[in-house]
């Protein structure tokens, strides 16, 4: 059995037995020579090897414009030859080079199989939530090498939350706590980083709620008052969050504050196609209490507050359209309040509590599924909550949503859709976590998720799994070990 997670569509063994190859690189395309920079980096800190280059190489990137853009081959039957017509594509044979590859007698080997491979979905991301719990830059940069190796191909950055707003501001500045944000210098890096390794980043601008870290450094822009004068602030409401963790949505300068916030998230991640807005959560009551809300519902005829939850997550999804990005949104607002958001947005169903992900299909929504049950990784500060395993994720598909919660509909009664390209792929979430917590359970739970999300029809079962983790869990630690 070969150590390969994701497992390839198409997989011919030669011979198992390992035959050296030469630790050396060689591409004639401009196109791949960085990806080729990355796997040698790779080489060097899990095998501790020096890679060289020379025509006459161990490990040779072809581009071949025959195939798909998310496609690669690899031939292992004498050298290891990959062909690829994209950089995504090569990348991806890298990565199961990397898997596939053995050090012995301080020298590289490898079976002899050939392999044709893509995923199912484009859409396979991991979440990691550092508007709750700071991570400094030298843990995110470990998060994209394990993206990069599991070909996990995108890195969902839940930037803003109550406590924390950690991008850099030059139009808020008080939003950065000290020693809790990136600078501009730490965020170039990482896109830097992450571009060498085929993972894009997705930001997300949290709101309207989650957003106290807003009305608090600037209640006087984001903040909800009870008085048309704006001097009484609204209090607590008695809802599931305080009144100060949702933004003012009925005032117009809050609404372009929002437009520059996500315009100097743009400036930061230019190559990124997608804006993340939040949209779930919000203390939406707070809102009957705000005077500036309740004029701005009576002159736009919106009935209700939940009417005035999707108009507001609506504009901003409109905006984020409207400057050439596409805008993804929690499942959270009410469905008869959906109408108002631009069915070019993506929506996230990771509850059923509100929505369920048939809802949003029937609406003519493209959709993500970020399922709480197992797809979640959480401390344990909620009741009757327990944690999901690497058998939990197995036992899951890219169709298939569960819960915890008995009072959500998809606990008792799990969701299974039929197979759909309007399901775009699969987001796991790492929420409230410090390193120390989250990089065990990572190890461990990631490469079945990125299993599962690459092939949409499950073949790899929990045995198999368990045989090839005990074999290779080794590599992808020493990858991020720091040296």
């Amino acid at each position: 059995m070969l150590n390969l997670i994701p497992t390839p569509k198409k997989c011919t063994v030669n011979d198992e037995a390992l035959h050296a190859v030469p630790a050396t690189v060689y591409t004639e395309s401009p196109l791949f020579g960085d990806a080729l920079v990355t796997f040698c980096e790779s080489i060097k800190r899990i095998y501790d090897i020096e890679m060289t280059t020379t025509p006459d190489a161990g490990v040779s990137l072809v581009l071949d414009e025959a195939l798909a853009a998310d496609t690669y081959t690899l031939d292992s039957t004498e050298r290891v030859i990959i062909r690829a017509a994209t950089r995504e594509g090569a990348l991806y044979g890298l990565a199961t080079a990397l898997q596939l590859l053995e050090k012995g007698n301080g020298a590289l080997a490898v079976p002899s199989v050939s392999i044709e491979d893509k995923p199912d979905k484009d859409y396979r991301s991991f979440m990691i939530a550092t508007g709750r719990i700071f991570h400094p830059l030298s843990k995110m940069l470990k998060y994209v090498d394990l993206c990069f190796y599991y070909k996990v191909k995108y890195l969902h950055l839940h930037f803003a939350d109550a406590d924390l707003y950690t991008m850099p501001s030059k139009a808020f500045p008080k939003l950065c706590k000290p020693g809790k944000h990136y600078t501009f210098e730490e965020i170039a890096k990482l896109n830097d980083y992450a571009a060498s390794r085929g993972v894009v980043l997705v930001p997300e601008l949290e709101g309207p709620g989650h957003a106290r870290v807003l009305t608090e450094a600037y209640p006087e822009i984001f903040g909800n008052y009870t008085d048309e004068s704006r001097t009484e602030p609204v209090g607590v409401t008695g809802s599931k969050f305080s009144a100060h963790g949702v933004i003012c949505v009925g005032h117009e300068q809050t609404f372009e504050a929002v437009k520059t916030l996500i315009g100097e998230i743009i400036e930061m991640f230019p190559s990124s196609p997608y804006i993340h807005i939040g949209g779930d959560e919000a203390p939406y009551d707070t809102w009957d209490l705000c005077a500036t809300c309740r004029a701005y519902m009576e002159k736009n005829g919106i009935k209700d507050v939940h009417e005035l939850y999707g108009e507001y997550v609506g504009r901003v999804a409109s905006y984020v359209l409207s400057i050439g990005k596409t805008p993804i949104v929690w499942e959270g607002v009410a469905k008869e309040a959906l109408r108002y958001i631009p069915k070019e947005t993506i929506m996230v169903a990771w509850s059923g509590k509100y929505q369920l992900a048939t809802d949003h299909l029937e609406l003519g929504f493209k959709i993500i599924n970020a399922s709480w049950k197992p797809l979640y990784l959480v401390t344990r500060y909620i009741p009757n909550y327990d944690h999901y395993s690497y058998e939990d994720i197995l036992n899951w598909n890219v169709y298939n949503w569960q819960h915890w919660a008995p009072t959500v509909p998809v606990c008792q009664n799990p969701l299974t859709i039929e197979p759909t390209d309007k399901l775009l792929g699969a987001a796991f979430c790492a929420w409230s976590m410090e390193y120390e917590q989250l990089i065990s359970r990572l190890l461990e739970c990631m490469p079945a998720f990125a299993e599962r999300a690459w092939n949409a029809d499950p073949t790899l079962q929990l045995e198999e799994y368990c045989l090839m983790m005990r074999k290779s869990a080794d590599k992808p630690a020493r990858l991020i070990a720091d040296k």
